[in-house]
């Protein structure tokens, strides 16, 4: 039973990502632009085309949703080893906007994901490929200040 609780976190881990980002992470994206980001769950680390950057709140978010579910299926969390997301982002299509003095943003997103969850004795893999059109103006904001007029990061067209 270990062993399919372990895959199904897996999958979840990729499935999450593409059916609902988290909005300061895709604020990040917009920032650093598209590229290749891998986020450390267990330690937090998380790099940008093999750069670091700080922390994404996904790290935070699903540390947490682990430690939940290993506590309610009774599995000891030191098994754990590695717990990495390696997410392949394309950024293209920002689309900024103005009304009634306020500024929104939204861009489309391709995300081609990968999960690894290592175990002393296995590493579970999940992978899962998706797209979607998000808004990311709020995030950005509370992040990086006001939303710039010009995107200066490796944004795709």
């Amino acid at each position: 039973m270990r062993r399919k609780v372990f895959q199904d976190f897996a999958n979840l881990f990729c499935q999450r990502v593409i059916d609902l980002p988290e909005g300061y992470d895709l604020a990040s994206f917009v920032h650093y632009g598209s590229g290749r980001y891998r986020l450390s769950i267990v330690t937090g680390e998380c790099s940008y085309n093999d750069t670091s950057i700080p922390k994404l709140r996904t790290c935070d978010v699903y540390a947490e949703w682990l430690s939940a579910q290993l506590e309610k299926h009774g599995v000891d969390p030191n098994g754990i080893k590695e717990a990495v997301l390696e997410i392949d982002v394309t950024v293209q299509e920002v689309n900024l906007r103005s009304s009634y003095g306020h500024r929104f943003a939204d861009a489309h997103f391709y995300f081609d994901c990968h999960s690894r969850i290592s175990t002393g004795e296995k590493a579970y893999i999940g992978h899962m490929s998706g797209n979607k059109k998000w808004g990311f103006d709020w995030y950005y904001e509370k992040l990086y200040g006001k939303l710039p007029d010009v995107w200066p990061r490796a944004i795709t067209s």
